[in-house]
């Protein structure tokens, strides 16, 4: 169940902002295997003072940086995360035509107790169905 939190210069249009955040939510499901239904993810846009990137390291970037922050549940493979970046790059190009350069990726890993998706309880899976804990299990 990730939290997905994007940070971007001000001025995009709403259908943009909305396809980056249905971009990110479909390349976790389709690359990660989260669960369909698991979206909770927020968008802040920043004037240009309240922006400090460098546009130069480890390349050049564009002002239309983003700053992709998500937090998961532990365990996952580097191999898995990599399916992930690549996928997600993929179709913010194909979607938005964004540059790849300007898709800049931090993902957070937790332990599931960590988690509480509300009315008190505790862990991811405390509210997914027996039968889709496991295929999301299996999956991963």
């Amino acid at each position: 169940m990730p939290m997905t939190h994007v940070s971007m210069r001000s001025g995009q249009s709403a259908q943009f902002r909305t396809t980056v955040l249905k971009d990110i939510h479909e390349s976790l499901h389709e690359a990660l295997g989260v669960h369909p239904e698991a979206f909770f993810m927020t968008i802040t846009e920043h004037e240009e003072a309240n922006f400090l990137a460098n546009m130069t390291f480890p390349f050049e970037r564009s002002p239309n940086l983003l700053l992709i922050q998500i937090t998961l549940t532990a365990g996952r493979t580097a191999e898995d995360k990599q399916r992930f970046y690549e996928h997600l790059v993929s179709k913010l190009q194909a979607n938005l035509s964004v540059d790849p350069a300007d898709v800049f990726i931090n993902i957070i890993e937790v332990a599931s107790e960590n988690w509480s998706p509300g009315k008190g309880l505790a862990g991811r899976n405390s509210v997914i169905p027996a039968a889709d804990a496991s295929a999301q299990a299996a999956a991963r």
